[in-house]
């Protein structure tokens, strides 16, 4: 089965963003990278613009993290341990900030070139985040699980320490202070139970 021409505009602009930058490629790379004829025109029968296509490639790798969103396990799922289930979860959160990095750096970098494309990926990776987050932990407060607090402060200090060490170490080349990311999951785990 063929990839659809807009599809294979999108792969090849994402591809060629990530490596040459939005100032960096021209609109005849990206139709020669989709396999259609490079200055032909083709682009232009699915994109107005390099901008609008750069919009539709964010706004299309926001919805696939949000499609793949996973909160990690629930306490009955790890034997009723919510110290496991929050570390579980939190390892699984920062992978999912690995993954995500490649478009975190196309936003940082093009964010002037994206309109309404960057307040949807801050919806998607805060807002959205923290409001799922709070919700999971304070059913957990709810039930007992963890001390009561404010749910989404909690949630949103979590976010903010998972991605704060993410991007450290993606800046630096190191976990920053020495603190490994089993050291930082523990004492988040700490935080959230309430030890």
């Amino acid at each position: 089965m063929s990839v659809p021409t807009r599809t294979r505009i999108l792969d090849a602009a994402w591809d060629l963003f990530l490596r040459e930058g939005f100032a960096g490629t021209t609109v005849t790379q990206i139709e020669a990278s989709a396999g259609l004829s490079a200055g032909s025109g083709s682009f232009y029968r699915h994109f107005r613009s390099k901008k609008e296509v750069l919009q539709a490639v964010v706004d299309r790798e926001v919805e696939r993290t949000n499609a793949e969103r996973q909160t990690g396990p629930e306490p009955e799922e790890t034997g009723g341990d919510v110290r496991v289930a929050l570390a579980l979860e939190f390892e699984r959160r920062l992978g999912n900030l690995r993954r995500l990095h490649p478009l975190m750096e196309l936003v940082a970098r093009e964010r002037d070139h994206l309109g309404a494309s960057v307040d949807h990926l801050g919806e998607l990776l805060v807002a959205r985040n923290v409001s799922i987050r709070s919700q999971r932990l304070a059913g957990w407060m709810a039930a007992g699980a963890i001390l009561t607090r404010d749910a989404e402060a909690l949630a949103a200090v979590i976010t903010f320490a998972l991605t704060g060490y993410h991007l450290s170490v993606r800046f630096f080349g190191h976990p920053p202070a020495g603190v490994s990311e089993e050291a930082l999951i523990t004492t988040l785990v700490d935080l959230v139970a309430g030890v």
